[in-house]
C-alpha cells in the first residue's frame, strides 16, 4: 500500500487536491474530520478542562464555543490539543490498519498538522501545498469573511508548524496552488505520477 500525506497552511487549497486524489482513486482519510469524531470520545475530560459552557443543550460539544474558548489562547489551545489528538490519531491508525485489510492500494493522510503526528513516519511521500500570501488572505476575506489582519494572524500563527519540515525524513513534493482549479488538477496529476513512479521505483531495488 502507498501512503501519500497531504498537508498545507490555512487557506492554501489543500481540500481541493484532497478531491483532486479522491478522483484519482486514492482512498482519502481527512484527520481533521476524524478530530470531530473523536471530541464525544473525550467529552468528560473537555468538560473537566473547559467547563460545561462547551456543551449545547443536547449535551453534544459544541464546536464554535470550543473554538473560541482557545482562540488566540496558546495554553488553552494546547491543553485542548492534548486531550484530543491522543483519541483522534488513534482513530486515525484505526482508519489505515482497515485500509490495510481491505486492500486499498493507495491511501491518502490529509492533515494540517501532518508534521506534528508520529504517522508521518507511515507516509512514503508528502505532498505540501502551497500559495501566495496574496491569495491566502483574498481567499480568507472571500469564504471565510475575515479581516485582512484577521486572515493575517491565522496563516502567520501556523508558520511554526512548518519549521518542522527540516526534521521530516519523508520525501516531501511542493504543489503550488497559482491559478484556476483546472491548472491545479493538472499539476496535481502529474506530481501524483512523478511521486508513483518514483515510489515504484525505490519499491524495486528494495
Amino acid at each position: 500500500m502507498f501512503i501519500l500525506g497531504l498537508t498545507g497552511g490555512y487557506c492554501v487549497g489543500k481540500n481541493e487536491v484532497a478531491s483532486i486524489l479522491e478522483k484519482s482513486g486514492w482512498k482519502v482519510t481527512d484527520v481533521d474530520k476524524l478530530g470531530h469524531v473523536a471530541l464525544p470520545l473525550v467529552c468528560n475530560e473537555l468538560i473537566d478542562a473547559f467547563g460545561d459552557s462547551i456543551l449545547r443543550e443536547d449535551g453534544s460539544i459544541d464546536r464554535k464555543k470550543l473554538g473560541s474558548l482557545v482562540f488566540n489562547n496558546r495554553e488553552r489551545l494546547t491543553s485542548l490539543e492534548n486531550i484530543v489528538h491522543p483519541a483522534m490519531l488513534s482513530l486515525l491508525d484505526k482508519e489505515i490498519e482497515k485500509a490495510q485489510q481491505n486492500s486499498i492500494q493507495k491511501l491518502c493522510i490529509n492533515a494540517a498538522l501532518l508534521y506534528r503526528f508520529p504517522q508521518l513516519d507511515s507516509c512514503d511521500a508528502v505532498i505540501e501545498v502551497r500559495a501566495p500570501l496574496y491569495l491566502r488572505i483574498d481567499r480568507a476575506i472571500q469564504r471565510d469573511h475575515l479581516s485582512f489582519d484577521e486572515a493575517l494572524h491565522r496563516i502567520s500563527s501556523q508558520k511554526e508548524l512548518w519549521r518542522k519540515r527540516s526534521d521530516v525524513s519523508v520525501p516531501i513534493y511542493m504543489l503550488w496552488n497559482l491559478k484556476s482549479l483546472e491548472e491545479l488538477e493538472a499539476d496535481a496529476l502529474e506530481l501524483l505520477k512523478k511521486i508513483e513512479n518514483e515510489i515504484k521505483g525505490k519499491r524495486s531495488f528494495t
